[in-house]
């Protein structure tokens, strides 16, 4: 498959405001469909502002993924709040909604995308982390965001994407991003 030619079929779980769908229009990859399960709703709202494309698909947990059977890629990163080391009492993959992991793992299953990847919390513990990555059958890749941004994202990437590397360190600050000095609050 040549990604960038062929129209891609995509699905997207915890979509949030469909970083995805930008990231692909800016490398030029022609998306035929782009499935999309969130529910917060200002969220779908910018996303359909921004992509009015977007097939919103509800709820993760009612999503039936026999209903996807062309999928290029599936992304997801289930919620974190259970897994982040910032959390006192974190229960991990046990918790209602770092548990919705399964959920996603389900429709995985369920899709059979020709390619996949999960991101979440680099800081999660090593249980959860394993337990992942067994069901997934694969290992994590870890990259902090500040190697390519401003941000401090230390994040974990499971993924069956050939050729994924971790990014060299463009020394970003975050003055370097900021226009006339003044940052709107």
């Amino acid at each position: 498959m040549n990604i960038k030619n062929e129209p891609i079929e995509v699905l997207s779980l915890f979509d949030g405001i469909a970083c995805l769908r930008q990231a692909l229009k800016e490398l030029n990859i022609n998306v035929k469909n782009y499935y999309a399960s969130e529910i917060d709703k200002n969220a779908i709202k910018v996303a359909k502002e921004n992509h009015p494309d977007i097939i919103q698909i509800g709820d993760v947990r009612d999503v039936d993924g026999k209903k996807y059977d062309n999928i290029s890629i599936m992304a997801f990163g289930s919620p974190c709040q259970s897994l982040s080391s910032l959390k006192k009492d974190r229960t991990g993959l046990d918790s209602e909604d770092s548990g919705l992991f399964y959920e996603a793992l389900r429709i995985l299953k369920e899709v059979k995308p020709k390619y996949f990847i999960m991101e979440n919390v680099a800081s999660m513990p090593h249980k959860d982390r394993n337990i992942i990555s067994n069901l997934l059958g694969v290992n994590p890749i870890r990259i902090n965001s500040s190697l390519v941004g401003p941000a401090l994202r230390d994040r974990l990437y499971w993924t069956n994407i050939p050729g994924i590397y971790i990014p060299e360190d463009r020394n970003v600050l975050l003055k370097d991003i900021i226009e006339d000095g003044y940052v709107n609050r």
